[in-house]
């Protein structure tokens, strides 16, 4: 370490606001210099750079689906659990002239609780839609 001096902390250098200062012109030529930052336009749609610049929107959505996107999304969000594409497989494999049982006894059960967790899942959607309209 030098022996040399040490600078003085001046408060000037810490807190580089200058709000009561008569230095401040309305033309804002200092904008970018020390003590000044850069001026903000919120929710001023008529304002000129704001309309030059397209900035994103803050829609945020809470559905899982669109009507679009309902019965695959769902039919995948489905034969995720395990147990439901256990018995997928075991219908599917009741097709074959191995299985002792047959395929509609094996396959009914499985479209009828899938169809009815489809329907749940799609009136929840619907009414959090719903929910959020009213906000």
């Amino acid at each position: 370490m030098g022996g040399g001096r040490r600078k003085k902390l001046l408060l000037s250098k810490i807190y580089p606001f200058t709000c009561g200062k008569a230095s401040f012109r309305d033309d804002h030529s200092q904008i970018g210099r020390p003590g000044y930052s850069r001026v903000v336009f919120c929710n001023e749609q008529d304002n000129f750079e704001a309309g030059i610049r397209k900035y994103a929107d803050n829609y945020v959505s809470t559905t899982k689906y669109t009507p679009a996107t309902f019965l695959p999304k769902s039919l995948f969000e489905q034969f995720r659990r395990v147990a439901n594409f256990y018995f997928l497989v075991a219908g599917t494999l009741a097709f074959t002239p191995l299985a002792p049982y047959s395929a509609v006894s094996a396959i009914i059960p499985l479209i009828v609780i899938i169809g009815a967790t489809m329907v749940k899942e799609g009136i929840e959607d619907w009414r959090r839609k719903q929910q959020l309209d009213c906000l």
